[in-house]
């Protein structure tokens, strides 16, 4: 039997979503135990009806799934051979103080869960329940025979970096950060490009939310044995005949200007990640892609949008569980998860770009050793395996190195409980740092350590 454990299994963005796509593979679905875990008891309470119902419309499809549901960690990852977890501790309130503290010392945040003040808090925040979650990975999570195979946690809690870094560190081996953001973009420049996926591919690297396409590649679909040609050249002169094909990206097209590559995130995290746009009201308005949502550039966008989304997530369970059918997808959406379950299953070969450390500077060469990076990755039966020995261009290195500092202060200020190293976490960050002073740093870090002492009161012990 596979145990596979959902921790905040009522995710609004992901709940429903991974758990389907699970239903579309056979080895997934072939004596599967999903614990659901959250300590929100109502959403916990609708995502397990929600499964229970899948399984009472499709018996013979879904006959060897199970589902329980629980508020205990321990619970939940007794004998899991995988950990999904999606956690957001403090929610929308921690959330609104990320946005709302530095808002008053200048500092506009789109999103605030990567770097920056909203990042290094939201880190803060949820580092000690990936502490304990790790813990009991170690203490009662799956192990096979001699210990060859052991319990992995594939992590989409954010800031994704941070995290998986702090995790890995506490447990070498034990976590994979997955996101979405290189899929997602790379089906966007597949669209631009106007070719089918078999005569598109592509190498990205760097850091989660700031990884490049170093390699973009196409195949001409009407001809015959076409070769791969570089696509950037294709690219730019689809976007010179039609500047309007590219949407609301009016900021990430800025960025390949200036660097020559395309980086994964949208136009209103990435906005977050540099010291360019944010410092001016000009602009925002001059690089904002849209009137509303990430490609406006708004302070707290996905804020607002996460608030709009928990106020009809109710609706929308309580509508599906009165329907007398739910449609099965046939595919699944293409996140990660999923098919890297079915791969160290089946030893079906998987390739992702995913979060992992880059151990002795080898995936990486030209970024720290040690630090988080995303790379490409494959995975079978035997495990996980990076692509390595990739250099950066001078220009996609720095810019990653302006982020990877801000991560590796605030890591070390949480191991050793020292404030003043998040204080500089936050101080190294580019949007803050085009803002504010020292001392506006400072109290700005101040007031958000006494503002989320509830979360955090562990640093004042």
């Amino acid at each position: 039997m596979i145990k596979i454990a959902f921790i905040g299994a009522g995710s609004i963005v992901f709940g429903e979503n991974l758990l389907t796509d699970i239903f579309t593979f056979p080895a997934l679905r072939n004596e599967t135990l999903i614990c659901l875990e959250d300590i929100d008891t109502h959403r916990l309470d609708l995502i397990y009806r929600l499964m229970e119902k899948y399984k009472e419309l499709y018996p013979e499809l879904l006959e060897g799934i199970n589902f329980m549901k629980t508020t205990n960690l321990e619970e939940a990852i007794t004998d899991a051979k995988y950990i999904i977890n999606t956690i957001h501790v403090g929610g929308l309130e921690a959330f609104k103080i990320d946005l709302d503290i530095p808002l008053k010392y200048g500092v506009s945040q789109c999103v605030g869960d990567t770097i920056g003040p909203g990042g290094v808090f939201r880190f803060l925040r949820n580092a000690p329940v990936m502490k304990e979650i790790i813990d009991l990975m170690k203490e009662i999570g799956y192990k096979s025979d001699k210990n060859i195979e052991r319990a992995i946690l594939l992590n989409y809690t954010n800031p994704m970096a941070m995290l998986t870094w702090y995790c890995n560190i506490l447990y070498p081996d034990s976590t994979i950060g997955l996101c979405h953001g290189v899929q997602h973009t790379a089906t966007m420049l597949q669209r631009w490009l106007n070719v089918p996926p078999e005569n598109f591919s592509f190498l990205c690297a760097g850091i989660n939310h700031m990884a490049w396409f170093l390699q973009l590649k196409y195949r001409n679909p009407n001809e015959k044995g076409s070769h791969w040609k570089n696509a950037y050249p294709r690219l730019k002169q689809l976007y010179k005949s039609n500047p309007n094909m590219i949407g609301g990206e009016l900021l990430r097209w800025d960025m390949l200007e200036a660097t020559g590559f395309f980086m994964t995130e949208s136009t209103g995290h990435l906005s977050e990640y540099l010291p360019y746009y944010r410092k001016r009201k000009d602009l925002l308005e001059k690089y904002k892609g849209a009137d509303g949502s990430y490609d406006s550039l708004l302070h707290g966008a996905s804020y607002e949008m996460h608030c709009w989304e928990a106020s009809v997530m109710e609706r929308k369970f309580k509508r599906k569980l009165n329907k007398k059918s739910l449609l099965l997808k046939r595919n699944p959406s293409g996140e990660y998860a999923p098919p890297i379950m079915n791969a160290r299953e089946t030893g079906k070969l998987f390739r992702f770009n995913g979060n992992v450390i880059n151990k002795g500077g080898g995936l990486i060469v030209n970024l720290p050793k040690e630090c988080c990076v995303e790379v490409p990755i494959y995975v079978d039966y035997s495990g996980f395996h990076p692509q390595g020995g990739i250099q950066l261009p001078t220009v996609c290195q720095a810019l990653c190195m302006s982020n990877i500092m801000v991560q590796k202060a605030a890591i070390e200020g949480l191991l050793n409980l020292d404030k003043e190293l998040i204080y500089q976490a936050v101080l190294l960050d580019p949007n803050t740092a085009s803002i504010c002073s020292p001392k506006e740093v400072r109290e700005m870090v101040d007031e958000m350590f006494d503002a989320e002492k509830q979360w955090i009161s562990y640093f004042d012990i």
